[in-house]
C-alpha cells in the first residue's frame, strides 16, 4: 500500500482543527497583503502580485499554493483622505484538502510624523474540501469513514491589520480568520454512517517589519522578518535581501526549526506614455528543509512575479492670444 503525505487527513470529518492553516510562502518581501490587509495602497502605486509554490517536493500530496494579489492607492475627491484597496485570491492543496479564499480589502492611511499609519479590514469567503480519492498500489481507493464524494463547506471570513511605513521601514500587526468558522458538513459514508466535515478555522496573528539601508549608490539591503502564530504553534522567518543598483537582487530566508530559502530575481523597466514608473519584478526562492522532513524531501520551490505603476494624467494646456497682436 503507497502511503500519500498526511494521510492523517481524515481526522477532519471527526474533530476540529487548530493548527496554522494558511499558505506559506518564501518571499515575504513582496508578500504584506495577504496576511495584513491594512497594507493595500502602501506604496501610492497600483500593484499586481502572483505567486506560486511547490512545498515538499518528492511526497505525493505534497502543498501546492497559488496566490494573487493586487493594491492600489487613491484619495477620496470630498475630504482628500488617503485609503487603499486590494484583493486576495488564494488556492492551496495539500493531499485531499483543498482551500480557496476571496477577500476584498480597504485601508484608512493617515500622515502620522514621518510616514503613513494605516487601518485595514479585509473581508470574503473561504471554502474548504476533503476529497476522498487515497492513492494504492495500482489504482484509487476510498475511505470507508470519509464520504463518497468528499465534503466541502463555505464560510465567511474577516481580517484585521495595522500597518506603519516610513520611507526606510515598515511593522505591520494584524489577524487572520476572525470570525473563527467552523465549516462542516453532514453526509454519508460508503458505510451508510454519519460522516460529519467539522474543520475550524484558528484565529491567525502576524508581525511584519522590514527596514531599508542604502550603503551607496549602488548597493542596498533589506532584512525583514515574519512571525506567525495561531496561539498554539509558531513560525518565525528571519530574512535578507541585497539589491544592487535597484536592477538585480539576491537574499536568504531562515524559517526557524523548518529551512533555509536562498532568493534571487530582477527588476526590469518598463516603458510607457500614460504610464510611469512601471516595474516588473521577478523572484525565484528554494527552500532547503531543515525539519525531519529532510529525509523524504528534495526541498520546495516557489516563484514570484510583480508588477507596480503608476497613472500619469497628461497636463492640460490652454493658449492665450497676446492682445498685442489682436
Amino acid at each position: 500500500m503507497k502511503k500519500t503525505l498526511l494521510s492523517s487527513l481524515i481526522l477532519l470529518l471527526s474533530v476540529p482543527l487548530i493548527a496554522q492553516q494558511d499558505a506559506q510562502f518564501t518571499q515575504n518581501y513582496f508578500n504584506r497583503l495577504y496576511p495584513n490587509p491594512a497594507t493595500a495602497g502602501h506604496n501610492d502605486a497600483i500593484c499586481a502580485t502572483l505567486f506560486g509554490r511547490q512545498q515538499w517536493t518528492g511526497f505525493d500530496g505534497a502543498p501546492q499554493s497559488f496566490m494573487f494579489t493586487g493594491h492600489a492607492a487613491f484619495k477620496d475627491p470630498w475630504l482628500n483622505q488617503n485609503h487603499g484597496a486590494g484583493l486576495v485570491v488564494i488556492s492551496d492543496q495539500l493531499g485531499q484538502e483543498t482551500t480557496m479564499s476571496v477577500k476584498l480589502s480597504y485601508a484608512y492611511r493617515r500622515q502620522i510624523g514621518p510616514g503613513m499609519l494605516s487601518a485595514g479590514i479585509g473581508l470574503g469567503i473561504l471554502q474548504k474540501s476533503i476529497g476522498n480519492r487515497w492513492n494504492a498500489t495500482d489504482d484509487f481507493t476510498q475511505d470507508a469513514f470519509i464520504p463518497d464524494n468528499g465534503a466541502s463547506d463555505l464560510v465567511f471570513d474577516m481580517d484585521f491589520g495595522l500597518y506603519y511605513q516610513t520611507k526606510d521601514l515598515y511593522v505591520g500587526l494584524s489577524m487572520t480568520h476572525l470570525p473563527a468558522s467552523v465549516l462542516s458538513e453532514q453526509t454519508q459514508n460508503a458505510l451508510q454512517n454519519p460522516a460529519n466535515l467539522n474543520y475550524g478555522l484558528a484565529r491567525h496573528y502576524f508581525i511584519i517589519a522590514g527596514y531599508e539601508k542604502e550603503l551607496n549608490p549602488d548597493w542596498s539591503v533589506k532584512p525583514n522578518i515574519f512571525v506567525r502564530t495561531d496561539g498554539a504553534s509558531m513560525s518565525f522567518d528571519i530574512g535578507g535581501m541585497v539589491e544592487y543598483r535597484k536592477k538585480f537582487w539576491g537574499g536568504i530566508n531562515y524559517r526557524i526549526q523548518d529551512a533555509i530559502g536562498p532568493m534571487a530575481g530582477f527588476n526590469l523597466q518598463m516603458p510607457g506614455n500614460s504610464i510611469a514608473g512601471g516595474m516588473l519584478r521577478f523572484g525565484y526562492a528554494y527552500d532547503v528543509t531543515t525539519s525531519a522532513l529532510s529525509n523524504h524531501s528534495s526541498g520546495s520551490h516557489e516563484l514570484m512575479l510583480n508588477y507596480c505603476f503608476n497613472i500619469v494624467r497628461k497636463p492640460k494646456f490652454q493658449k492665450h492670444r497676446s492682445v498685442r497682436f489682436l
